[in-house]
């Protein structure tokens, strides 16, 4: 993998990179403790965002809110090229304090309404440019694209989320695998709830997250529990909401997960 640039400071992370041989073992499904805007910007892949899949065009814009677990397929014969910005969702809460800026990524329900093409976002190339100019301030420079990119992003946004949800199985099942962390899920229970057999759900659920049913809920009830030790809850309070049964295997788990103890989490 190639920077064709990169910022980072405390607050913001900006990457454009390029793969010319892309390895597909790179790009397993993962999730982030921030907000990620993702731009493809060349080759040819499908981009899997909690049960949906998106099939990628140069140009396209993708939000991914925090904890939303996402991966692409990608096609190894093309070079791959991106552009990928992180920042936390309260990144602008001292302007904006309503988050009126961050509805289109955190007002949805996790794996709709995650891409726009060019086509809804004429101005996106124009806002990229501005983002990774190499004159000026760099951070100065990101915030004067980021700004108008989001306006943008919104105005798009609320045109849309009246469509309904999509109809696919693996986006029913993670959305109940989502809505039911706190209680046991194995993967009977999953195969009787939706009327599958364990190999087609395996096989369904490889293909639209990169990652196996187990793997996939272990770092969604990780994600959680994260979020509440950040708003101040006690691990041992929390292991037991976020489905574990037992607490040394959840903190084993959290210490591999994030590499730290979970008593160690930063209040926010």
């Amino acid at each position: 993998m190639t920077y064709l640039y990169q910022y980072r400071d405390q607050d913001l992370e900006m990457a454009r990179t390029l793969d010319v041989a892309p390895n597909p073992s790179r790009f397993r499904m993962h999730t982030h403790t921030t907000v990620e805007l993702y731009i493809f910007l060349q080759g040819n892949g499908v981009f899997h965002i909690e049960g949906s899949a998106y099939p990628l065009k140069p140009g396209d814009l993708l939000v991914m809110a925090p904890a939303e677990s996402h991966c692409i397929a990608v096609d190894v014969a093309h070079p791959y090229e991106r552009l990928v910005l992180n920042f936390s969702p309260d990144f602008f809460h001292s302007i904006d304090p309503q988050n009126i800026l961050m509805q289109a990524i955190l007002n949805r329900k996790p794996g709709k309404f995650n891409c726009y093409h060019s086509s809804e976002l004429p101005d996106c190339h124009k806002h990229i440019q501005a983002m990774i100019n190499p004159d000026g301030d760099p951070r100065m420079n990101l915030l004067s694209g980021l700004l108008p990119l989001l306006t943008q992003l919104n105005r798009v946004y609320m045109d849309r989320n009246d469509t309904p949800e999509p109809d696919t199985a693996e986006y029913k099942i993670i959305r109940y695998i989502n809505k039911n962390l706190a209680k046991p899920i194995t993967l009977d229970l999953l195969c009787d709830q939706f009327f599958i057999s364990k190999s087609q759900l395996c096989r369904l659920f490889k293909r639209s997250t990169g990652t196996t049913v187990g793997h996939y809920i272990t770092v969604k009830r990780l994600m959680k529990a994260k979020q509440l030790l950040e708003s101040g809850e006690r691990p041992t309070h929390v292991f037991s909401r976020c489905g574990f049964n037992d607490y040394s295997v959840f903190y084993r788990a959290y210490v591999k997960h994030f590499g730290h103890a979970p008593a160690d989490e930063p209040h926010t």
